[in-house]
């Protein structure tokens, strides 16, 4: 069973911060040392510098950062406990216009192994300790996890866009990337509880925030332990979350492709020769017009077969790798289901990097070897001109085969999905007071 639940937001106060523009920041994953510096520029109110700090002693600055925003107002605490009702509007690459709705409501903790909230990529340490630590110093939820439930009729959403049609949104904001995020409040405790009853049975996907989710549930053991006695209820046992239908067509899903380094040097024979033991090879020129067929072929292939696009460097060709056969990574990963197996990103890790190129398991996740990005154009640009040995195209999975991974129990390899767009820091925040209890269905319809 799901358990949600209306919180009291904190947000910007708009009378201090007319722009929202100016302060609200990229996730804190997805920004490089050059967007920091331009975001602690842009304002000095920034989310940046909560989110991702470059103080020295970052955790202990963050925190009295927010004490000193709060105190002077500069963030606002709501006074009715709602469920935030968001629409947010987007620009695909080539210009397809996207609107998805969804709400933010908090989610009563649950561990993996009770199954109603799953994952469904592998995790890092050192993230989680990070945002463990962050969590500790400043007693908040910075940014929500992204999750998604199955609700083909699209109910909730109909039900939310009903409530506020014609209403004023309290927040409304177009970002600098032309993405426009507008939020209403729903505090109409019988509409609530509605939706607490509509959620009840759902079993949640985490789209994005695995290492936030796994850090808040650390969190949570850690403040039971020190508390001794605790119901459930306390707002330490909750996370902030942020529902999405993955029925609706206007959730994306974006492949997450990969810079390598760090392995052995092989010979261009030598390299090719093992390709070409497990892979068809597709060539394509490493020039203008060759990245251009490079690309598409790779994307027109990928609706039929399990490619992976690949560029060595040195190497005067882009490559487009189909496996052979199925029976090769069944005799590599017998322990894995079918579903998990037979995914691009999968060969990639496992035979690829792995077998083919000499990577343990230990080295791909040690934060130095691979470098994510959903620009592929970029990617490819990179190994020319940085300290990398090799680039790797992919294919987006479809969201059935992620679920279908997430049912079974297992988990896709570190950063395989990209659900587009993330969300934006600095909307929201939610406030973990140790002394608060979240009120149940019944509370909240009384109250």
């Amino acid at each position: 069973m799901v358990r949600i639940a209306p919180f009291r937001g904190v947000f910007y106060n708009q009378k201090k911060n007319r722009n929202l523009a100016k302060v609200i920041a990229p996730p804190y994953d997805v920004i490089s040392r050059e967007e920091q510096e331009r975001l602690y520029k842009k304002s000095p109110y920034n989310f940046v510098r909560l989110d991702l700090s470059q103080e020295p002693d970052s955790y202990n600055a963050v925190a009295q950062l927010l004490q000193e925003w709060r105190a002077q107002g500069v963030l606002e605490r709501d006074e009715t406990p709602a469920i935030y009702f968001l629409v947010h509007r987007f620009t695909l690459k080539g210009g397809a216009q996207k609107v998805r709705q969804g709400f933010f409501a908090l989610i009563q903790l649950q561990d993996f192994s009770d199954g109603a909230i799953r994952p469904h990529e592998k995790t890092l340490d050192a993230p989680k300790e990070d945002r463990l630590k962050l969590m500790l110093a400043c007693n908040a939820q910075l940014s929500p996890i992204f999750t998604l439930y199955a609700e083909p009729k699209l109910t909730i959403d109909r039900i939310l866009a009903a409530q506020v049609d014609g209403l004023a949104p309290f927040i409304g904001v177009e970002q600098d990337n032309g993405e426009e995020c507008r939020l209403w409040r729903i505090t109409d405790p019988t509409l609530i509880e509605k939706i607490q009853q509509k959620m009840n049975d759902q079993r949640l996907l985490i789209a994005d925030g695995h290492h936030r989710y796994e850090a808040t549930l650390n969190y949570r053991d850690r403040m039971r332990r020190e508390r001794g006695q605790w119901t459930g209820r306390e707002a330490f046992n909750y996370i902030m979350a942020y529902f999405a239908n993955m029925n609706d067509e206007n959730v994306v899903i974006l492949p997450t492709h990969r810079l390598v380094r760090g392995y052995t040097h092989k010979p261009f024979l030598e390299l090719e020769e093992a390709l070409q033991a497990y892979f068809y090879l597709e060539q394509h020129p490493k020039t203008p017009e060759g990245k251009i067929s490079f690309l598409k072929a790779l994307k027109t292939a990928g609706k039929k077969h399990r490619v992976i696009g690949a560029s060595f460097k040195r190497d005067p060709r882009y490559l487009i790798l189909r496996l052979k056969n199925k029976r090769i990574m069944q005799r590599l990963a017998p322990d894995i289901s079918a579903p998990l197996r037979e995914l691009d990103v999968t060969t990639l890790h496992l035979l690829i990097l792995e077998r083919i190129l000499g990577m343990p398991p230990e080295q791909q996740v040690n934060g130095e070897t691979i470098r994510y990005s959903q620009d592929e154009e970029g990617v490819l640009q990179s190994l020319e001109k940085e300290d990398f040995q090799a680039a790797f195209i992919l294919n987006a999975p479809k969201a059935e085969e992620i679920l279908t991974i997430a049912n079974g129990g297992e988990k896709m390899p570190q950063k395989s999905t990209y659900f587009y767009p993330k969300l934006s820091s600095g909307l929201i925040v939610n406030e973990i007071d140790p002394n608060e209890e979240i009120e149940s269905e019944t509370e909240a319809t009384q109250a």
